[in-house]
């Protein structure tokens, strides 16, 4: 299975915000504090300092589930997949209904290839009526079945739908059931879903790829070779045109 770009797996953990709430140990207290501040050092890309900072909040108070969490991410930014995995487990042990642990988990067990067990904590995280956004475990577990050995289509449409109904505007899911309903060549709904993209966003490299191909299956080729006309002014590096240069030759 190829590694894929899973979303989420940092993002929300990393603009989320540690409160310190009333009631708790001093240590507990300080703990918190320095989980924020690890967290405001990764994203500084000062690892050093976050490492620092985590393993000084876990030191506080071993049973932080954000902690464990944030020292997860840690180690698999440093591609120590046994301290990460490690993490992961005591970060979803001690909370849950962590749902932004449970998608991260989910995304690094995809790209080990533990598609049953990611798809499971995608979906954990997904039953707590709290977690914010839904739609980007959905989006992950579809993407995870789609880059699989044998990918589950079916499946994967399924968890993108779900996507949508969490999320209308969803520009992952909408792109990715673009592409899905492309490979089952029903162009034209994948010419809807990616006018929905459009209306949202500006085109992307991968975006405009996919016209074009939705063009050359219609023989539409003077709309195919204007797409491609974009493609290579805006996009001249990227691997979608040396795909288009390519298909010239």
């Amino acid at each position: 299975m190829q590694r894929i770009s899973i979303i989420g797996i940092v993002g929300l953990f990393l603009t989320a915000c540690v409160t310190v709430n009333e009631g708790l140990s001093q240590d507990e207290k300080a703990s918190k504090i320095n989980v924020q501040l690890g967290i405001g050092y990764y994203r500084q890309n000062n690892l050093e300092m976050a490492n620092e900072k985590l393993l000084k909040a876990l030191d506080q108070d071993p049973k932080s589930s954000q902690a464990h969490f944030a020292y997860a991410v840690l180690q698999n930014r440093f591609l120590d997949k046994e301290k990460s995995e490690f993490h992961f487990r005591k970060a979803i042990e001690l909370d849950p209904k962590n749902s932004e642990a449970l998608n991260s988990f989910g995304a690094y067990l995809c790209n080990e290839g533990k598609i049953e067990e990611s798809d499971r904590m995608f979906m954990q995280a997904v039953k707590n009526p709290l977690y914010k956004s839904p739609e980007v475990a959905y989006t992950n577990a579809a993407v995870c079945h789609l880059k699989a050995e044998t990918p589950q289509l079916d499946k994967a449409r399924e968890y993108l739908q779900r996507a949508l109904a969490a999320r209308n505007n969803y520009l992952p899911a909408l792109i990715n059931i673009a592409e899905l309903s492309f490979k089952e060549k029903n162009y034209e709904l994948t010419q809807l879903y990616l006018n929905r993209y459009h209306l949202v966003t500006q085109p992307t490299a991968r975006s405009l790829w996919l016209d074009i191909r939705i063009a050359l299956e219609q023989g539409n080729s003077s709309r195919a070779a204007e797409l491609a006309d974009k493609l290579r002014t805006d996009f001249a590096d990227s691997t979608e045109y040396q795909s288009w240069l390519a298909l010239e030759k």
